[in-house]
């Protein structure tokens, strides 16, 4: 879930934000971060103190949704034992959607929308459920963008979807894990011979401007809601990259001076599965806004792979006190660690 937010430091192909913007009289310095201690992650995930038990999928079910009268919510159909469906679909400027699924007390489930690659317009929904609940948005001043949570009765929930400017084709993807499992898994594999796992704590979107040094194949946005309520969270992202261009990994663990963010700092290496990883940090700040990288790449089967976490947030302290909180960045960190610790070989 994500509060309304101009991003005001970095161009971003798309706004996914917690907090409103706050604007200072003058913009603070670029801060550095400085080299932290060797770092050592181990392949089972801090997200869970036992091995996922739902398999990974290798292919995600897509679903067409038919035509249903004007006003009337489209049914969301999950496959045969399936746990997720991306639904595929298009809304015209200034209209909306509401697709209706249901799901049982304590279950998890997770929703969030892929806008297709050019659109200008992001998608805000509503999740209400049948006794009139409202999950997200939580007031009328938040925006929401996606959420992830425990539903709280056994009924039909509806998802509205209504964009904020011109029409655009996007995906939907729902996700509800089984009774009492807290999460499900989806793989990711590269044509340069590396896959990783994420949880449905991430879901795809679309990358934001950081310092990679060639286009990511794949931008995962964190989206577990209860780290963003009520905090100075604007957005949270995991980028992967990779490129066999030889000036490309020719250079690969290099800084990259030349990036979005800022320069690079040297902090550590990094053993993932067997990879090493050399590991740089930027950081930067403007109008009340941070941001930081940790970003981490390695040479293998001569092409240049880089995982970038990107975070933004803003200054608590431009807030009134008692309505907005610092957010929990190592709660953050675990999550965004535990899917470079399932980085390895295919």
């Amino acid at each position: 879930m994500k509060k309304i937010l101009c991003l005001l430091f970095l161009t971003v192909f798309l706004s996914a934000c917690t907090a409103p913007t706050v604007t200072e009289s003058a913009a603070e310095p670029v801060q550095v971060i400085q080299p932290t201690p060797t770092l050592t992650f181990t392949p089972i995930p801090t997200l869970t103190a036992v091995p996922p038990t739902i398999a990974p999928t290798e292919g995600f079910p897509t679903y067409t949704p038919p035509t249903v009268e004007a006003g009337q919510p489209i049914e969301i159909r999950f496959p045969v034992n399936g746990t997720y469906v991306d639904v595929t679909d298009d809304i015209v400027a200034g209209g909306s959607k509401t697709y209706s699924l249901n799901a049982m007390q304590g279950q998890i489930m997770s929703v969030s929308v892929l806008p297709q690659a050019d659109a200008a317009s992001t998608i805000s929904m509503q999740i209400k459920g049948a006794d009139g609940s409202v999950l997200c948005p939580k007031s009328a001043e938040e925006q929401c963008l996606f959420w992830r949570g425990m539903l709280p009765a056994s009924q039909d929930y509806f998802i509205t979807l209504t964009p904020d400017g011109e029409g655009l084709q996007f995906v939907l993807r729902v996700a509800i894990n089984p009774l009492n499992m807290g999460f499900q898994y989806f793989d990711f594999k590269s044509a340069t011979g590396l896959s990783l796992t994420y949880p449905d704590t991430f879901a795809p979107a679309l990358p934001v401007q950081g310092n990679y040094k060639t286009d990511p194949v794949l931008a995962l946005q964190l989206i577990e809601s209860e780290l963003y309520e009520q905090t100075n969270l604007s957005e949270v992202y995991l980028m992967y990259s990779s490129s066999s261009d030889s000036k490309v990994v020719s250079t690969c663990t290099e800084p990259n001076q030349n990036g979005g963010g800022g320069p690079e700092y040297p902090a550590d290496e990094v053993t993932v599965n067997g990879l090493t990883f050399v590991h740089t940090t930027t950081e930067g700040a403007g109008a009340g806004n941070y941001y930081q990288q940790e970003i981490f790449r390695t040479v293998y089967n001569n092409s240049c792979n880089e995982v970038i976490f990107y975070i933004h947030y803003t200054n608590v302290g431009n807030y009134t006190p008692g309505t907005v909180f610092e957010f929990n960045r190592d709660a953050v960190m675990r999550n965004l660690e535990a899917v470079l610790s399932m980085v390895k070989v295919q």
